[in-house]
């Protein structure tokens, strides 16, 4: 199993834009329990304690495609969302927009709350406490990229979801998203390019 060091642009991109998202995608890789947990910590940034028996005993669940993106992404039109009731500088009412419609748009007030536990990775991937640095329809494209890269067309993918609320046990890595923003942990594999990513996501404001 080895890391793939150089990625697409767009991930740098979304490191650019202050995404809080972190990578790690392997080739010759199997899809394994064991090659998981060997893989997760290379994907842990700024972490001091990494325990793999502890990320064992708390498990994980499969997932589909469309529970990994969870409530903030369209399947079909492909397109983020922007969950919530919005007012805009012109007086329009916005509720649940796609994201790339905001683009040059304004708004004024409104609210979004966290999404409910368990995948969401569109959640934490466009909704950081930060807003992105970035217009919407950027972070789309980049969006598009990332998740094509990661999600293959036409190729059959093995989604595990490792999020769960005790993960500040297993690293100090989540001991921030533990606060309140959320902490997510996915393991995607494509056995027919024997690729394997691990995503973490864990931040405060």
């Amino acid at each position: 199993m080895n890391r793939i060091e150089k990625l697409p642009p767009a991930f740098e991109r979304f490191d650019e834009m202050l995404g809080v998202l972190d990578f790690a995608i392997f080739e010759n890789a199997g899809g394994t329990e064991e090659d998981i947990l060997s893989a997760v910590p290379q994907a842990l940034r700024h972490f001091h304690r990494f325990d793999a028996g502890k990320l064992c005993a708390l498990g994980s669940r499969r997932i589909c495609e469309k529970a990994f993106f969870g409530d903030w992404y369209d399947p079909d039109s492909g397109s983020l969302l922007r969950l919530g009731s919005y007012e805009t500088a012109d007086g329009s009412q916005l509720t649940d927009p796609v994201l790339s419609s905001l683009d040059g748009v304004r708004i004024m007030s409104g609210a979004s709350s966290c999404p409910e536990p368990g995948g969401q990775f569109a959640y934490a991937f466009s909704h950081p406490p930060y807003p992105l640095n970035a217009r919407p329809g950027e972070v789309q494209a980049v969006f598009e990229e990332i998740r094509d890269f990661i999600l293959p067309p036409l190729h059959r993918s093995e989604i595990l979801d490792w999020s769960d609320a005790r993960l500040p046990e297993v690293s100090d890595y989540f001991d921030d998203g533990a606060e309140w923003w959320g902490v997510f942990l996915f393991s995607v594999h494509i056995p027919s390019m024997r690729r394997l990513t691990i995503i973490a996501g864990s931040t405060t404001d």
